[in-house]
């Protein structure tokens, strides 16, 4: 299932992502486009032929780990199911995220079976005797009966609906009265299999207080896009201890410094904490024009009209303001050089550097 996600209308705050994926990913789609992590709530448009293009087009506002969860049980459904989700949808377009959840747990009371048009339904009515002008008709004339009008009546008498090579009897679909309740992991939490061996490897989760002996790592989920092997389970257990203390702003923080300078596995994580604090960030940057249209905000006078210069022209100062800094653009937001502060006026030291820079932020 491919899933548009934005923190909100604006859609320089969104990702195009495939569905369903491990929780740790979601989280990171979370940190790309700067959505509260707290609830997990974000815009949602579901680009997928299962699902009418009226809820495609009008999207949801909900949990991606419902979404998820979603994607989940449509992958794992057998084509039946699949058919009788779809001809579900035909009647309920305005169904919202959690009642299409319920529709995956609730088909097994409908009659579906695997046919593509109504000649097709009539055999199968026809052999299994499911109308009463079947039934009683004589043996000798049931090689007669017109199988494309015998599916007409039975369709039309049960208001069942042809969906992706089924016939679905769902007219009558209720959702099932259940509460779906989504559970999920820690957010800064690394989660390991690990074991003396392969087949008796088990998932733990990080930091591990015990400094378990003779173990090996066979699977990392981890809140790090740049961290996804490691063979050091003390450096790993290290890594995953510093993290576990960082709030949600120093964790992304973490991840713009990885990001920024190429930094891999254990090694550049424990880098990468290391540098916190000589790094600033900003997490609403998205683009050259962003930074540009903040940076000239807090240099110039409040009393400048800054509505005067296009997107273009912020475009502009912004990315030869960032090439002069030596700040990084990254998938998660604006950060400084080591050292720097990112926001900090350029200074000249003479009368050419003003020249350059005053061209900067006029053209």
């Amino acid at each position: 299932m491919r899933v548009k996600i934005r923190n909100n209308y604006d859609d320089k705050y969104r990702l195009t992502i495939s569905l369903p994926a491990a929780p740790m990913e979601l989280y990171d789609m979370l940190d790309r486009i700067g959505a509260d992590n707290h609830y997990c709530n974000v815009y949602m448009n579901i680009d997928d032929e299962r699902i009418p293009k009226v809820m495609q087009d009008g999207g949801f506002y909900d949990d991606i780990f419902r979404m998820n969860l979603l994607a989940q049980r449509l992958e794992e459904m057998p084509p039946a199911d699949t058919a009788g989700f779809t001809a579900v949808l035909y009647d309920h377009e305005e169904y919202n995220l959690t009642d299409l959840l319920l529709v995956t747990y609730g088909l097994d009371a409908y009659p579906i079976y695997p046919c593509k048009n109504y000649a097709e339904l009539g055999e199968i009515v026809i052999d299994n005797n499911m109308i009463p002008e079947v039934e009683k008709c004589p043996d000798e004339l049931i090689p007669y009966l017109d199988k494309e009008a015998v599916g007409r009546c039975a369709a039309g008498r049960f208001k069942g609906v042809f969906a992706g090579g089924y016939y679905c009897e769902v007219a009558d679909f209720t959702p099932p009265d259940m509460k779906i309740t989504i559970n999920r992991p820690k957010r800064n939490e690394f989660q390991v299999l690990m074991g003396t061996d392969e087949r008796s490897a088990q998932w733990y989760a990080l930091p591990y207080r015990d400094s378990p002996s003779g173990m090996k790592i066979f699977d990392l989920h981890s809140p790090l896009p740049k961290l996804k092997t490691s063979d050091d389970l003390s450096k790993l257990n290290e890594v995953a201890e510093r993290i576990s203390e960082l709030d949600s702003y120093d964790l992304v923080k973490v991840k713009a410094i990885m990001e920024s300078n190429y930094y891999r596995g254990t090694g550049g994580a424990l880098t990468a904490l290391d540098e916190l604090g000589e790094y600033q960030f900003d997490k609403r940057i998205r683009s050259n024009a962003d930074f540009g249209r903040e940076y000239l905000r807090r240099q110039l006078p409040d009393a400048l009209d800054l509505s005067i210069l296009s997107d273009e022209e912020f475009e502009s100062v912004g990315s030869r303001i960032i090439e002069r800094k030596g700040c990084f653009l990254t998938s998660y937001g604006a950060l400084s050089g080591p050292g720097q502060e990112l926001y900090s006026a350029i200074t000249v030291s003479n009368e050419e550097e003003l020249e350059e820079v005053t061209e900067v932020c006029l053209t």
